[in-house]
């Protein structure tokens, strides 16, 4: 599909996985083969932040690389039976396709996961570069941490995309973003990843507040911070901060979350939403996909969000 700046679409950079996620019946046994369910789907931050957005009627357009195996290849077969893009992904023979495997508490929380992300050293700015004009006339640009230093860099020096929403990743890959601070549009960060970038603790809602704001002072201008059970704080472009609880939800896996509450703050920013309702309506995507097993939901639709926020 050709790139025109009459079009209204969204491009996605960074990670394209295959999941397998094992979740144990009972507290797991270390040591010990524990009785479960193991499932595997489609994955990965920018891929699923895509897929997301495709459900709630945003086109989006991924921009990643695959490998030549088996794993790509119900990543493609699972892209096409939504309709989501991929023409925009690169197929690298030889290699292996990106892939998360994580082990799930009874709780459905994550205990312990081990990522193969190697195939992204391979995506450069010069693999990038013919879909420079892709990337430029996009509507909004995700980018996730996964991606190398060099492509942040390119992304946000060469390019220089107005609206560039950044995912953290990890405490260990967001340290990137660090020296390109004042590029980001949007900021979305777990505590502990906000933690490593402003500098400062983050133990409750109002020390997140003020790690948001120390990072809007040093350029971001919005700035999203999910603390698990205790919300999600924010800044906004104007130094408006604020917070907003979680409502219970029954949680069937927690993979996938951030990646649904950064689809929402994306969709909020298309339809001209102030922070406030951004995260309102953020929030509703990650409660939903919370209570589904797999880290996009199948529910996850306009019609759905919009019930959540009617029963606020």
């Amino acid at each position: 599909m050709p790139a025109t700046r009459n079009s209204v679409y969204v491009a996605l950079i960074g990670g394209a996985n295959l999941d397998i996620s094992a979740h144990s019946h009972a507290p797991p046994v270390v040591g010990d083969s524990n009785p479960g369910r193991i499932l595997c789907s489609p994955g990965g931050v920018a891929r699923n932040v895509a897929e997301n957005l495709h459900r709630l009627g945003v086109d989006a357009r991924l921009l990643s690389v695959l490998g030549d195996d088996a794993f790509a290849d119900v990543l493609r077969r699972a892209a096409q039976a939504i309709g989501l893009n991929l023409e925009a992904c690169t197929t690298l023979p030889g290699q292996r396709c990106a892939t998360y495997l994580s082990l799930h508490d009874v709780d459905g929380d994550m205990g312990v996961a081990i990522n193969d992300m190697g195939i992204l050293d391979l995506l450069t700015p010069e693999l990038l570069q013919p879909h420079a004009g892709l990337i430029q006339n996009a509507a909004a640009l995700v980018v996730d941490c996964n991606v190398r230093p060099d492509v942040l860099q390119w992304l946000c020096q060469k390019l220089a995309h107005p609206v560039l929403f950044a995912e953290a990743v990890s405490v260990a890959k967001c340290t990137k973003l660090l020296p390109l601070l004042g590029q980001l549009h949007t900021l979305k960060a777990n505590a502990l990843e906000a933690q490593a970038l402003s500098g400062l603790p983050i133990t409750d809602a109002p020390s997140a507040r003020h790690a948001a704001l120390s990072l809007h002072s040093r350029g971001v201008r919005n700035v999203v911070i999910s603390l698990g059970a205790a919300g999600v704080a924010w800044c906004d472009a104007q130094g408006r901060s604020g917070h907003r609880a979680v409502r219970p939800v029954q949680m069937a896996s927690a993979t996938g979350a951030g990646d649904a509450l950064l689809s929402g703050l994306v969709y909020g920013y298309l339809h001209s939403m102030p922070m406030d309702l951004s995260v309102q309506y953020a929030m509703a995507c990650a409660e939903l996909t919370l209570s589904s097993t797999l880290a996009n939901s199948s529910h996850l639709t306009v019609a759905a969000i919009q019930a959540r926020l009617e029963h606020l």
